[in-house]
């Protein structure tokens, strides 16, 4: 087998520990951030405070680093083999079904079996009384657009580059995705722009204008992938991390045989700091030129100046991983396996914090909710995090279980046990 642009054999090929250290810190920072924002009481959010302000601005690393480590596994794990037609490739195959999947559970997880029952009842009540009222059910969080819908989109459009890139056969994989998370942000920066001019701004947070929604009278579900009532992830803002991802795990892929040399991490370290550094005077000037040759308008590259610092606190991070995962032997199973098990501790955190599905959960509750001093919050969010390192260190067993009970959702499981 030949070995080209620094290419490994598969055989020779060890694991690159840095990818599941980087996922692990994301779960953890994730299950940290929302644990304790969701219990810490209002009157210690003060930005003046600077422990709070710097775990503030940390938590809001996390979505980035999520989403752009889900773009890095992905591509890194599909640019194995580029040889093979697109749709018989089997990560091909399994991509598209991981999107499905996403979408899935994304709205899955957001319907409320309490409020339904609850409506279903008044409905039937309304109904023998000779009402005409009916059944109205409250669905609106229903079709919000979250984390796993936005990474799911975001992994469709890493599929579709990569058959764009499989139809074209020309120039390296990394260099599409670069050129794809670059359109995306620029949308993304007319849509701020958009979101600046039709909002009104209150503290950190904007109060959505409807008539302002996009698309303009399309169904909830459709406006909140892109800028809706609840939009807060949506696709145009958050599938920029997911292709930047996919460019890094290309890069990875295509030097491979350099991953492990101190320059390698290095020049991930220098380019994320030139960002955090730089950033904004370059987009400023950027903005200025496009601006006066009529590409573009209202500071569309400005606009993303906190996206591309985020990127590059994460090219830093990703940078020191690799240097520490080439330098150490890293002998933490338990911690790298919170990285290969981030879907069943998304989907349990979201059940036990928000009342997934089931609609019980502790965040709603008013003597949680921002109720507690910073040491109760910690506390909270280090017992929770226990609880999902000890559910991960049993997570097979735990998996067999559940497949034991909701057996009858799964039927191709099923028969493929009994072959």
């Amino acid at each position: 087998m030949s070995v080209e642009n620094g290419a490994v054999p598969l055989a020779a090929r060890p694991r690159l520990k840095f990818i599941d250290m980087a996922r692990s810190i994301a779960i953890l920072m994730m299950l940290e951030g929302h644990f304790t924002g969701s219990a810490l009481a209002e009157k210690y959010r003060d930005d003046n405070n600077w422990l709070f302000s710097f775990w503030h601005n940390l938590h809001g690393l996390t979505s980035p680093l999520f989403f752009c480590v889900t773009g890095v596994v992905f591509i890194y794990l599909l640019s194995r083999s580029t040889d093979e037609p697109f749709f018989q490739n089997e990560r091909v195959k399994k991509g598209f079904g991981r999107v499905r999947m996403l979408l899935f559970w994304g709205y899955f997880i957001q319907f409320d079996l309490i409020t339904f029952f609850r409506d279903t009842y008044y409905g039937f009540e309304d109904l023998f009384k000779g009402g005409t009222r009916g059944f109205v059910y409250h669905l609106d969080w229903f079709q919000a657009f979250h984390v796993l819908q936005s990474i799911g989109v975001g992994i469709f459009f890493l599929l579709l580059i990569f058959g764009i890139y499989k139809i074209i056969k020309k120039g390296p994989l990394y260099l599409y995705y670069l050129i794809g998370a670059l359109i995306i942000f620029v949308i993304y920066g007319y849509l701020k722009e958009h979101i600046k001019l039709y909002g009104v701004s209150e503290g950190i947070k904007t109060v959505k204008d409807p008539s302002a929604f996009i698309p303009q009278g399309a169904p909830k579900f459709i406006q909140n992938m892109i800028y809706g009532e609840f939009s807060d992830f949506s696709f145009v803002r958050y599938s920029g991390y997911v292709l930047m991802g996919g460019m890094i795990g290309a890069i990875i892929r295509h030097y491979e045989k350099n991953v492990r040399k101190w320059w390698f991490g290095v020049t991930f370290l220098v380019i994320g700091l030139f960002f955090n550094i730089a950033g904004q005077s370059l987009f400023h000037e950027l903005d200025q030129f496009t601006n006066w040759i009529g590409l573009t308008a209202h500071g569309c590259f400005e606009n993303n100046t906190t996206g591309f610092a985020r990127m590059g606190q994460v090219a830093m991070l990703l940078g020191t991983l690799m240097l520490v995962d080439s330098k150490f032997k890293i002998n933490a199973p338990l911690f790298l396996k919170m990285g290969q098990t981030t879907f069943p501790v998304y989907i349990v955190h979201v059940i036990i914090l928000y009342g997934g599905i089931i609609g019980i959960g502790l965040d709603p509750e008013h003597w949680y909710h921002r109720q507690f001093n910073p040491w109760q919050a910690a506390g909270i969010s280090a017992f929770f995090i226990t609880v999902f390192v000890i559910m991960v260190k049993y997570i097979e067993p735990l998996t067999e279980l559940y497949y034991k009970v909701f057996g009858i959702f799964y039927p191709k499981r099923k028969k493929l046990r009994n072959e």
